[in-house]
């Protein structure tokens, strides 16, 4: 959603309709033709239709949401969701003037938070919020790629030197005293009645094009399914244990099969050895004792075909040394003769002294 931190649902225009936007919308009729007719789809129009809103009221109702997903065949649903992923189109009103500072990291060491809370303290809002008297508007926003010159500072989508626009002298940081200069500034040349931007500064729809591939009029070609090669096999690997020669890769769950290449002559040739379903991503193969051979791995789709995988190389071994036969277990030990013991004597029998 928009950096706003006001609710959408809480400032809907409640006279407004769809009927009513249709209305003046009507005026862009030839830009909106223009646009459906560069484009295949209807629904590409999407993103230009909600920008031709925005520049028509200056934010977005939901009612010219639906309007523009109504020009593009699609349904409000998805339309919203596409205003609410671009943070460009704003779901709320905004001020004439737009102040955004950036919030993050680089801008932070150079005293971003300090900056905002001054200009929050200046105009008497939070980011987010716009002055009562509709004058300003105060964003924090991400990057501007002003990290040189932070905390990055634009107003209406330009950055601000100390006295003009796009002027910055090296080693400028915008401080307090400028944004206060900046707000001044624009407070006393705002002697026409307030009202919000409604066309924004970096320029409006290009026209007059030939269009998109598939567009009526349009001279260019789509791409075929096969204008970039499939991925290609990964971590390709060859090892030898004796004569036998364990091949195994990597492939992408697309690939419908792999065709191993194999060269006996140091990889001058190159034939087919074996095909693989792109389940297996293993292959087996033998080699004599000092042989050499080289493989490579081709992936395939249906429709496109990857590069060869790096090649990797494999020698044949003597075989590995039959297995050391189980030592037979010891013999038990016999055991020893027990002690010989007296007799016992009889029941009654006398017993012999001594």
């Amino acid at each position: 959603m928009s950096a706003a931190t006001c609710n959408p649902a809480t400032v809907q225009p409640a006279d407004l309709t769809v009927a009513m936007v249709r209305d003046r919308m009507a005026k862009h009729a030839p830009v909106i033709e223009e646009l459906i007719r560069r484009y295949p789809a209807k629904r590409a129009v999407l993103l230009q239709a909600l920008w031709l809103a925005q520049q028509e009221y200056g934010w977005l109702p939901r009612v010219c949401i639906e309007w523009a997903a109504e020009i593009s065949a699609c349904s409000p649903v998805h339309a919203f969701g596409v205003v609410e992923f671009y943070t460009m189109y704003k779901q709320v009103p905004q001020g004439r003037y737009l102040i955004q500072i950036c919030q993050t990291m680089c801008c932070g060491l150079y005293g971003a938070e300090q900056l905002i809370e001054h200009v929050e303290h200046k105009l008497g809002i939070h980011a987010g919020e716009t002055t009562k008297d509709g004058l300003f508007t105060l964003l924090r926003v991400e990057c501007l790629a002003l990290c040189g010159t932070g905390p990055g500072v634009l107003i209406d989508d330009e950055a601000i030197g100390p006295q003009e626009f796009e002027q910055l002298p090296e080693n400028f940081h915008p401080g307090p005293a400028d944004l206060d200069r900046w707000i001044d500034k624009l407070t006393a040349a705002s002697k026409s009645p307030v009202t919000m931007m409604s066309v924004d500064p970096l320029g409006g729809i290009v026209l007059n094009t030939k269009g998109h591939p598939g567009a009526a009029g349009a001279t260019g070609k789509g791409n075929t399914a096969t204008y970039a090669p499939a991925p290609p096999a990964l971590k390709p690997n060859a090892v030898a244990t004796g004569s036998a020669i364990a091949l195994t890769w990597i492939n992408a769950p697309e690939t419908a099969k792999v065709i191993v290449e194999k060269s006996t002559d140091g990889g001058t040739t190159w034939a087919e050895f074996a095909s693989v379903g792109p389940k297996d991503q293993k292959a087996a193969d033998t080699l004599p004792e000092g042989a050499t051979a080289h493989y490579r791995y081709i992936a395939h789709e249906k429709a496109r075909v990857a590069r060869p995988s790096a090649v990797v190389s494999a020698t044949g071994k003597p075989p590995p040394p039959p297995p050391a036969p189980a030592a037979a277990p010891a013999a038990a030990a016999a055991p020893a003769p027990a002690a010989p013991t007296a007799p016992t004597p009889a029941a009654g029998a006398p017993k012999k002294d001594g």
